[in-house]
């Protein structure tokens, strides 16, 4: 099947991560009569050519495939799928904090499905981890049901040279293990009574670090179908911050194109 005619005049403009509040504001907007011509649902795994084949099956007009083709190529992968707002002169990228479900394209605009991602009552774990603290809870709804946070001393990176050094990061990368080891030993004891129902595992806090956990937990991996790559932004894991961590599990992420600029 021919793919639509590349659009490299299209470009960002803008991108930004929008809360709930400041998503349904721009969802005002783009509601409003005659402002969106199309809107279009892509899966997780239509996002890529099968997404551009996708919107050629469903019949849009060959300057509109052309338009949200270039969007999709440039957005290029996004584990929760994609929600494109073509419009008179922009064109809006959504990638939202969960799945789209499936693919669809609608005349005009067509936000109730992207409102509906964002109004789901899922069961969601999180781990924030950062070298000496990690907290760890269970949300329904938005509303914690279960936590724990804990703290673990571990040395900062020592600078000296010879035999001193090493036995200081030996000293170290045992302390490291050990805050990981807690950490997934606590993950484990949280998570377990809501395995059954849990829909998404969240992870927050430095890329290296959270890597390194989960290599060493063995009951993250397990259930790594369930763990969403996007990395929740958290400066100090505790209980506070999980508190307020819902703002950041339901951000979405918001792409602004225009042509010619």
């Amino acid at each position: 099947m021919e793919l639509p005619a590349s659009r490299p005049d299209l470009v960002i403009t803008d991108r930004y991560w929008a809360s709930k509040a400041k998503l349904a504001h721009r969802l005002k907007e783009i509601e409003a009569p005659g402002a969106c011509r199309h809107t279009i649902y892509l899966k997780p795994e239509s996002v890529g050519k099968a997404g551009v084949d996708i919107l050629l099956r469903r019949e849009l007009d060959a300057a509109t495939a052309a338009l949200v083709g270039e969007v999709v190529r440039q957005v290029e992968e996004s584990e929760t799928g994609l929600v494109v707002f073509a419009m008179a002169d922009t064109t809006i990228a959504v990638i939202p904090p969960f799945p789209v479900e499936e693919d669809a394209v609608f005349a005009g605009s067509e936000t109730a499905d992207l409102v509906e991602i964002l109004e789901q009552e899922l069961t969601i774990g999180v781990v924030l981890l950062r070298l000496g603290k990690f907290a760890v809870g269970v949300f329904e709804g938005g509303e914690m049901v279960a936590s724990k946070s804990d703290s673990r001393y571990v040395k900062n990176r020592h600078r000296a040279g010879g035999s001193s050094q090493r036995r200081y990061e030996r000293s170290r990368d045992r302390l490291v293990r050990e805050l990981y080891d807690e950490a997934g030993e606590v993950t484990q004891r949280i998570f377990a009574p809501y395995e059954g129902r849990m829909d998404y595992i969240l992870m927050g806090g430095e890329k290296h670090t959270l890597r390194e956990f989960v290599e060493r937990c063995e009951y993250v991996r397990r259930h790594q179908t369930k763990r969403l790559s996007r990395q929740l932004e958290v400066e100090r894991p505790g209980h506070k911050a999980l508190e307020n961590i819902p703002y950041e599990i339901w951000k979405s992420r918001v792409l602004v194109f225009k042509a010619g600029v």
